[in-house]
């Protein structure tokens, strides 16, 4: 039987220490993310991305529809997401290849800003080992998922880049994956457990918000982030500074200390916070009404998912927080005009609350014919 999840990377959230993190779940990533994951971070895979980043000019992204943090604000000192990436996606500059880079930065930030276990603190995920590689059909329509540990809005794009050229954010830009329809699925881990084993819950569909005005490259297509996170209070009250990277300091959470030295510095720590708590960080689920942006589906709200409630032990005990319990599931066109050969697919999610972009890569195979290969 498999063991129920227990979260080693979020548990800091129950004092203040995780912010927003996601990863693919499907093709299975060079990160460890699979759909039995879901929004779970047991072993770092929510822990690629790249921060600070902020857009280089002005927001090309203020429709309403579109957004998903102060959707009704697109100008004025209330207009606090304004150089946030998703307010002008794939602008904003990455670090590394286009896989992300371990714990954002080659310094730690106290909002999740650290490296997996075992890996050293800003190494490129490219590095990552190759794993056994995907195979897509040229013209097909494939399958693509990623899951939310922590919400932070915004939008995400699929990209190519074949491995035989120098793989960078720039090659990825240069193969910006195209939707398939106009739905998403919700696909809940089959590793919830329950006291008979797991729960087996269907597939639902939920409306897909695909964006191409004022996305770059110019045209390329990205889909809004359809959970919305919940909405409490105007973060603009808590200000919008950047993290001061040459300030150290030992972030105070829960009224105990965090021994561990991190750059931010305290002003820029406390507005963080202030964010956090505007965004729902102590609610498992928004309450009704109190929503970025209208659910998509009854009790789709949320900043960091539920506790859960591991039925396996004895006792019965919560394993914490552990991130939404579902992936997102698109279908994407695999372009006819490419050559067959290796590629890695990036998953690139540009956030609307925060400075951040998440980032992962998985292997593709991508052939001309149905021939199946091992």
């Amino acid at each position: 039987m498999k063991a129920a999840f227990v979260s080693s990377v979020c548990l800091g959230a129950l004092v203040g220490l995780c912010e927003g993190h996601g990863h693919i779940t499907y093709p299975p990533s060079r990160h460890g993310g699979n759909y039995s994951k879901a929004g779970f971070c047991q072993t770092g895979e929510c822990l690629w991305f790249s921060q600070p980043t902020t857009i280089p000019g002005k927001p090309t992204l203020n429709n309403p529809m579109a957004r998903t943090y102060n959707v009704k604000v697109s100008s004025g000192p209330h207009d606090w997401s304004r150089k946030m990436p998703w307010r002008a996606p794939g602008t904003a500059p990455v670090k590394g290849s286009g896989c992300g880079v371990a714990g954002g930065n080659v310094l730690p930030i106290p909002n999740g800003g650290n490296a997996p276990p075992g890996v050293q603190q800003g190494s490129d995920g490219l590095l990552l080992p190759e794993t056994k590689p995907t195979v897509w059909k040229k013209g097909q329509v494939a399958e693509v998922a990623w899951a939310i540990t922590a919400n932070h809005g915004g939008g995400y794009s699929w990209r190519l880049c074949h491995k035989h050229r120098n793989i960078t954010e720039e090659c990825f830009q240069q193969n910006v994956l195209r939707f398939a329809g106009n739905v998403s699925f919700l696909q809940y881990s089959d590793v919830i457990p329950n006291r008979e084993g797991f729960l087996k819950l269907p597939r639902m569909e939920l409306p897909l918000v695909v964006v191409s005005e004022g996305t770059f490259p110019p045209g390329s297509q990205w889909a809004r982030n359809p959970v919305p996170s919940c909405s409490y209070c105007d973060q603009a009250k808590c200000g919008t500074r950047l993290p001061n990277m040459t300030e150290w300091f030992e972030p105070h959470a829960g009224g105990s200390k965090d021994h561990s030295k991190y750059v931010g510095g305290e002003e820029w720590w406390k507005q963080e916070q202030c964010a956090q708590d505007c965004a729902g960080f102590s609610m498992m689920a928004c309450p009704p009404g109190m929503t970025q942006f209208p659910e998509p589906l009854p009790g789709i709200g949320s900043y960091l998912g539920a506790f859960l409630v591991n039925e396996h032990a004895d006792p019965p005990s919560s394993t914490g927080i552990e991130g939404l319990p579902y992936s997102i599931v698109d279908r994407i066109i695999v372009p006819s005009h490419i050559e067959a050969g290796e590629y890695l697919l990036s998953w690139r999610w540009d956030c609307e609350q925060s400075p951040q972009i998440w980032q992962n890569c998985a292997d593709v195979l991508i052939t001309d014919d149905d021939t199946i290969h091992v």
